[in-house]
């Protein structure tokens, strides 16, 4: 628990002190951006796509883990050299080193996720590793925007949940 409310102390430092431009180390904005459900893909539609071969007794409990591992209106992302700090909503930050060690975040009670950082070129890739799933999810600014490319694997889907979420900065 030390080590999460450390994490947690230092994600809102981070958080807010966002100088709103790009860091030296990737091309991802600083701000706050939230969702453009009209330009974005229906990541809830990709999920019940995803789970439909699934058995109905493991059905409720794969839709529940998938959606709130997913369910996202806004994020606030900021950049100090190469540490990373990304909060969904509500929820606890997540600070990562880009290119260090993976940091436990806790997004529910049940879902806690191992999360590594990597820059591509202009772009920012987070990993979640759970229990039963993994998810890789791209970030890049595009004037404005940051675009939002996500793939989650599990052993449970017989094909990986792809989608794409296009979110418009508010500052």
């Amino acid at each position: 628990m030390r080590h999460w409310t450390l994490s947690a102390a230092i994600g809102a430092s981070i958080l807010s002190s966002s100088s709103g431009s790009a860091s030296p180390v990737q091309g991802v904005v600083s701000g706050i951006y939230v969702l453009d459900e009209k330009r974005s893909d229906n990541a809830f539609q990709a999920i019940e796509s995803a789970i439909a071969g699934l058995s109905s007794a493991k059905r409720p409990l794969a839709r529940m883990r998938l959606r709130k591992s997913i369910a996202v209106n806004r994020i606030r992302i900021s950049s100090a050299g190469s540490r990373l700090g990304i909060a969904y909503d509500d929820k606890a930050p997540i600070v990562v080193w880009i290119g260090g060690d993976s940091v436990k975040w806790k997004l529910i009670e049940v879902l806690v996720f191992d999360v590594s950082a990597k820059a591509d070129g202009e772009a920012i890739s987070l990993t979640f590793r759970g229990d039963d799933s993994e998810r890789i999810t791209t970030y890049r600014s595009v004037g404005q925007d940051l675009v939002v490319d996500t793939t989650i694997v599990s052993p449970l889907l017989s094909t990986p949940i792809v989608y794409k979420q296009i979110f418009n900065r508010t500052n």
